[in-house]
């Protein structure tokens, strides 16, 4: 490689101790920093020697502790996406004064999650800020953020993507921010929500938020405004739709029951969809019953097993015979090959319903049918 040139400002890319004491004995900082933007180009893209690599890091830590902050700031600038840093150079700026700081706390890979969460307990906001809007974000440094108690970081946090929050971290922001409409408009808006917390978000906030929900999952209908718990059922039990497992409708079932909202109008309003996992899950949590046994009741083929498993779990007598005919239309369902949603779902069952009940008087039939229609 060529030697240096004689002046900072026409670094070459080989490196000398030369070069060091050029920059020490350099007054202007803007010398200064234009020689060590050369030298973080240089090291970024990996054109040096062992030597060389070894005289660039001695530059790039003597920059560390310029007593100019704009070389800092620019040392930083040039640094933040750099994954070959030393690391005690990198922690370094992410120490000092905030305008060095924030680039490489949003940006550096250097940075571990040890030394993200030291620096959030030190309750800085702005840095929180920072970190809070990096591209990948551990569990571990979510739950640092969250515990700051900081709306505004937490937010912050809510609205980035790629932040991973596990589902106790979300029952602790609703709990601490229920009734923050911005940021719980924000949690409803994240990807992979799970089921669990969606359903709380739906039934806990505002319903200008649960709307907002409600629009994501397609549920919608004329009577909204008018039947705003019917629409809060339906969205909850939509959560269900897709490739969600049992063992999702399972939790989602002892959420509701755990606080109080495992109704019996929701249970109906899930066999009226042909959720009929939740219905059967739903009726061996009521009744304290394993589900395969539950199953084995609602299933039996004379109906005495459903009509005392419907009496335990404590549903109204009034609605049996429309809810017995209707499990037997959705079980028949689930059985065929034929896989319907929406209206053509409704479509189908209501026409077999009103076949099987031909010639019958059945009780309620008509204010089912209507409810198949309106949640389908």
């Amino acid at each position: 490689m060529a030697n240096s040139k004689n002046k900072p400002d026409e670094f070459s890319v080989a490196l000398s101790e030369k070069d060091v004491e050029r920059l020490l004995s350099e007054k202007t900082p803007d010398v200064r920093i234009d020689v060590l933007k050369k030298v973080a180009e240089g090291h970024a893209g990996r054109k040096y020697n062992a030597y060389e690599f070894a005289i660039a890091e001695q530059i790039l830590r003597i920059c560390v502790k310029d007593t100019e902050v704009t070389v800092r700031e620019a040392l930083a600038e040039r640094l933040k996406n750099n994954p070959y840093v030393p690391h005690d150079i990198i922690s370094a700026l992410a120490k000092d004064i905030e305008s060095v700081a924030l680039p490489i706390l949003a940006n550096s890979k250097v940075l571990t999650d040890y030394d993200l969460v030291t620096i959030i307990r030190h309750n800085n906001m702005t840095k929180s800020t920072a970190i809070a809007d990096r591209k990948s974000i551990s569990s571990e440094v979510s739950t640092a953020l969250v515990a700051t108690r900081n709306s505004e970081i937490v937010s912050k946090l809510a609205k980035n993507p790629e932040a991973s929050i596990p589902e106790n971290l979300y029952q602790e922001i609703i709990r601490d921010y229920g009734k923050n409409v911005d940021l719980m408009r924000t949690i409803s808006e994240r990807p992979h929500l799970p089921v669990t917390i969606m359903e709380k978000v739906i039934s806990l906030v505002s319903d200008s938020v649960g709307g907002s929900l409600r629009d994501k999952l397609g549920v919608s209908y004329v009577s909204v405004a008018a039947d705003t718990e019917k629409t809060r059922e339906v969205a909850t039990l939509k959560l269900l739709d897709g490739k969600h497992s049992h063992h999702d409708a399972e939790k989602l079932v002892d959420q509701l029951r755990a606080f109080g909202r495992l109704t019996p109008s929701i249970i109906l309003t899930s066999l009226c969809r042909g959720n009929l996992y939740f219905f059967e899950t739903s009726l061996a949590r009521l009744s304290n019953i394993p589900a395969r046994n539950a199953q084995l009741l609602i299933h039996d083929k004379g109906g005495l097993g459903f009509k005392a498993l419907y009496t335990k779990a404590d549903l109204p007598d009034k609605f049996f015979p429309a809810c017995k005919l209707l499990l037997e239309v959705v079980a028949d369902a689930k059985r065929g090959e034929r896989q319907l949603t929406g209206g053509a779902y409704a479509n189908d069952v209501v026409q077999k319903l009103l076949a099987k009940a031909s010639g019958k008087n059945i009780d309620n039939l008509s204010y089912i049918i209507a409810l198949i229609r309106q949640t389908a």
